[in-house]
């Protein structure tokens, strides 16, 4: 005999008995599964669980020793009916059949059920004409009472609430219970920690589970809220639905002096600063400041009144300095001293330890039980943020009479972190890359036959680099930028209108930014392939410049820098396998990126430097200073060029044209050694192409013009006919076969020329010329 092995049981509830009552009642298995069965699902699930329920019952009441129970748990449904009952009727007996001669002759065909039979003939003899039926009427109450008694006992040992600790085996399917032991979860704990960390789309992470068998197992989950824990509406409503003020969305309370979120926090009363050793006393106006809570919560509702950006960040220094007091020193914030506070900046954000408790993942809500106060060490010029805005706060307390000194004051002044305004920054080359694989996208994808979402794609990403590159904005403010801000105005000695931007900027300062006019060109484009086209004359005044391509709706900041990373990373495996080390420089890349790449080529190019610090938003004209760094290069240059002419006696050949090196013979310069001219291969026509280039090294260390030409000669030019002039231009031969696909190709060598130049640590200036169908084309 085979012996039955434990994990065979189901586990039951009282759901399960009900069903299985109703089962004994002699109901058919369509109103069963309509009224117990799990919605969605097939009859045949139902008779799968009856039959499940009806071995486990038999063998939980064998391993018990239970006989009855085994027995009269197993009887045929129906056959102990409910509607038979004895009674006494008046008048006297009568000769009445036996059930089994009146089954014989009213149903010889076993038409109807026990229970039917048993209902017709009580109708047609009531009991008290039948002492036959009477004694089986109370045969059958009594089995009846019996079974009832042993379903209870049965309930009473065997129903069992879902406990976190307990394997999902026997739960549910066995079939379901593979799917998500393939996924890493086989307790209800794991399960509910894939709920919380996937949210609605939490089944994604299960291999063949849809939504529907999602929607059972939290169903099944939200029935045992008292054992299994409380379920986010997260884990089955997408966040967006979920209003500002809804409970799932505030952190839950932590214990006492844990690592949680300011607005959970909960703090022993010997730790909440109402008697801090820096404490002042507390003036009558003031009465509301009377623990460090309080007041750091005041300070922050003050100083980030005017911009949400400045209260987060003010909300997270005050949070970690105030968690840190509590959690690591054991004091409360207006007990802090000098020493303390440099142990903070100098030790502790350097390296937050136990990194289990403080350093969590990137992008984790607030009210996430995985948020920690931070996602790694931080780097010296975070540390330095954090000193001046805590030193802000200790000022800021002083003076509302809450702290006696400021513990931030006493500290050592701290070196200067200088700010790279030029290093994160795109040279001229890469930013030529990056715009001619967004707004030539068949030259750099090679995509054929684009349909309308793709064309929507390419048309939204002309617009967004050059709008960030045109006007250096912030992500936040390309992202707030709405149709309504621009405005347009007549300028004198033009027939065109002149388009601005107006922006509200850091520290609520009102700017506004010119939008030139190919600008104005790719908004329109983009524009025509929103989800409803629009017009940039009739739009509303709230539709956003960056709008999603599906809903039409402002996308977050965040979502606008995906947007560039995405833009970098696919000019980056262009450029991988040629030039890996500009192609490392774009993976780096960000929106911040192309703020920078605004002022340097700004400047570059001769502008203004009050008129960029307008235009930048800079409260400071030394801010806007620090983007004139490449202003070293030049000099740089300058003075050698003067040096080497004074030690060889000759002058500097820094004029026009391609240059050479100095020992290089007084002949015409050129691209490169000069090349016999021969036919285009195949006999595709070609077009002269007059290509000037300047080369210069951008400081010391720079490999030379010589090297530079050579590996533009070998690489680059390699296959093509060139021949050099008089005037220092080279012509090369440059095959055409359309328009787009010859203008393409010049670009894509220019470009090549240039990554070279910077591979080697050298400026390059290059420019390109061409007589096209009696037109003159220029590069």
């Amino acid at each position: 005999m085979r012996k039955d092995k434990p994990r065979s049981l189901m586990h039951l509830t009282p759901a399960h008995f009900a069903l299985y009552r109703a089962y004994l009642e002699g109901l058919d298995e369509p109103t069963l599964h309509a009224h117990y069965g799990v919605p969605g699902t097939d009859v045949r699930v139902t008779r799968r669980t009856l039959a499940l329920l009806r071995d486990t019952l038999t063998i939980a009441a064998r391993r018990a020793r239970d006989v009855d129970a085994a027995h009269l748990l197993r009887l045929k449904p129906g056959s102990l009916p409910r509607d038979a009952h004895a009674g006494g009727a008046e008048g006297g007996a009568v000769d009445v059949p036996t059930l089994e001669a009146f089954r014989d002759a009213v149903d010889p065909d076993a038409f109807y059920s026990e229970r039917e039979l048993v209902a017709l003939y009580v109708e047609t003899y009531p009991p008290a004409s039948s002492p036959a039926l009477d004694r089986k009427v109370a045969r059958n109450r009594r089995l009846r009472e019996r079974q009832d008694a042993a379903l209870a006992r049965m309930e009473a040992s065997l129903v069992e609430a879902p406990q976190l600790e307990h394997t999902l085996e026997g739960w549910f399917d066995a079939r379901l219970v593979a799917r998500l032991a393939a996924a890493g979860v086989t307790t209800f704990a794991q399960l509910l920690a894939l709920m919380r960390a996937r949210r609605q789309r939490w089944y994604n992470a299960v291999p063949r589970l849809g939504k529907i068998g999602a929607q059972r197992l939290t169903d099944f989950i939200a029935q045992h809220p008292d054992t299994l824990g409380y379920l986010s509406p997260l884990a089955v409503t997408p966040r967006r639905q979920l209003a500002a003020g809804h409970p799932a969305l505030q952190p839950v309370p932590g214990a006492l002096a844990d690592v949680v979120p300011l607005e959970a926090l909960r703090v022993p009363a010997a730790l909440d600063g109402s008697a801090g050793l820096n404490r002042a006393p507390v003036p009558a106006h003031q009465a509301e400041l009377n623990i460090d809570l309080q007041a750091v919560h005041a300070w922050i509702a003050t100083r980030g009144a005017r911009s949400e950006a400045t209260r987060r960040a003010y909300r997270r220094e005050a949070e970690r300095l105030l968690l840190w007091a509590i959690v690591v020193k054991g004091k409360p914030l207006s007990s802090l001293s000098t020493m303390d506070c440099a142990e903070y900046l100098d030790h502790f954000l350097r390296d937050p330890q136990p990194a289990a408790r403080w350093i969590g993942r990137g992008r984790v809500e607030r009210f996430d039980p995985a948020w920690r106060p931070f996602v790694g060490p931080l780097s010296e010029r975070s540390r330095d943020t954090a000193r001046r805005i805590l030193t802000a706060m200790g000022a800021w307390l002083v003076g509302q009479q809450y702290l006696r000194v400021n513990p931030f004051g006493g500290l050592p002044a701290a070196p200067s972190v200088p700010i790279d305004a030029t290093g994160r920054t795109l040279t001229r080359a890469q930013w030529q890359y990056v715009l001619q694989t967004v707004l030539r996208p068949q030259s750099a994808f090679n995509v054929v036959g684009e349909q309308a979402s793709n064309q929507a794609t390419h048309a939204r990403d002309a617009f967004l680099l050059l709008f960030a590159y045109a006007t250096g904005l912030r992500r936040a403010e390309l992202a707030a930028a709405t149709i309504g801000a621009l405005t347009r105005t007549a300028l004198d000695g033009a027939l065109d209108d002149a388009w601005s931007l107006k922006v509200m900027g850091k520290g609520r300062r009102a700017r506004t930014v010119p939008m030139p006019r190919r600008l104005i060109d790719a908004l329109r484009a983009q524009l025509r392939h929103r989800p409803v086209p629009l017009e940039l004359e009739t739009a509303p005044a709230d539709t956003p410049l960056i709008g999603h391509l599906v809903t039409g709706q402002a996308l977050h900041p965040d979502g606008v820098g995906w947007l560039f990373k995405g833009i970098f990373a696919r000019a980056a495996d262009q450029l991988a396998i040629t030039y890996p080390n500009a192609a490392a420089d774009l993976r780096r890349a960000s929106t911040h990126w192309l703020r920078h790449t605004f002022a340097n080529h700004g400047l570059d190019a001769g502008a203004d430097i009050r008129d960029m610090q307008e235009l930048l938003g800079h409260a400071s004209l030394g801010t806007t200073t620090l983007y004139t760094k490449a202003d070293a290069v030049r000099q740089f240059q300058s003075v050698e060029t003067f040096f080497n002419a004074a030690l060889d006696g000759t002058e500097g050949t820094g004029g026009t044209g391609i240059t050479t090196p100095a020992a290089a013979p007084p002949t015409a310069p050129s691209l490169v050694p000069h090349t016999v001219d021969a036919e285009p291969a195949g006999g595709t026509p070609s077009v002269a192409v007059h290509v000037t280039l300047k080369v210069e090294p951008k400081r010391a260390g720079g490999r030379g013009r010589a090297r530079v030409l050579e590996r533009v000669e070998r690489e680059v030019l390699a296959g093509i006919i060139r021949t050099p002039t008089r005037d220092g231009v080279t012509v090369l031969q440059v095959p055409f076969d359309d328009d787009d696909a010859f203008d393409r190709r010049v670009d894509d060598l220019l470009v090549a020329i240039a990554l070279t130049a910077e591979q080697h640590r050298c400026a390059s200036e290059c420019e390109a010329w061409a007589e096209v169908a009696g037109e003159r084309w220029r590069w």
